[in-house]
């Protein structure tokens, strides 16, 4: 009798182990969606934030404007810009680096290349770029890398005469 329930007591510890499991991986499963959704919302709130610059800085905005159009930048604007520049970019390592961690899918993710792509067409975001990308990680710089690489270099930097001290 005493080898019947010893029977009977491993099997419902094997059971409370696998349904301790189960339960372990739904919690697990439940903090991922949290995060994601944590995550998506950070980077939201950012965006805002950034948009709202733009909206209430009025020399912030018109700098922005003036590059989008091609227009020479006074040296102060053309500090703005850069620094802008620089808080777009870290917010956009940002996303990558969620992306990578699987934090985004590719149907979310795909959109923000396509702004990182309209937002690299103008030839002074990419000597920005060009001047400063090595204070970004390796993996993200590659893929802006690989957008900037879409455009025709500008006449600027054909001889390698970026200064790279020149912007944050």
């Amino acid at each position: 009798m005493s080898n019947k329930i010893h029977h009977w007591l491993n099997l419902s510890t094997s059971l409370a182990v696998i349904l301790g499991m189960v339960f372990l991986a739904f919690e697990i499963r439940q903090n991922t969606e949290m995060m994601r959704s944590q995550t998506r919302d950070s980077i939201s709130e950012k965006q805002m934030m950034f948009s709202e610059w733009v909206a209430t800085e009025i020399d912030l905005a018109a700098a922005i404007a003036k590059a989008n159009a091609g227009e020479p930048l006074a040296p102060d604007e053309g500090v703005m810009y850069a620094y802008f520049l620089a808080g777009v970019w870290r917010e956009w390592e940002n996303s990558y680096y969620q992306f990578q961690r699987e934090l985004f899918d590719r149907d979310e993710f795909e959109p923000r290349l396509q702004r990182w792509r309209a937002s690299m067409r103008t030839d002074l975001a990419r000597v920005n770029w060009l001047a400063t990308r090595q204070n970004y990680a390796p993996a993200f710089r590659a893929v802006v890398d690989e957008i900037v690489a879409e455009y025709p270099v500008p006449d600027e930097l054909r001889d390698d005469r970026v200064d790279e001290t020149a912007v944050p």
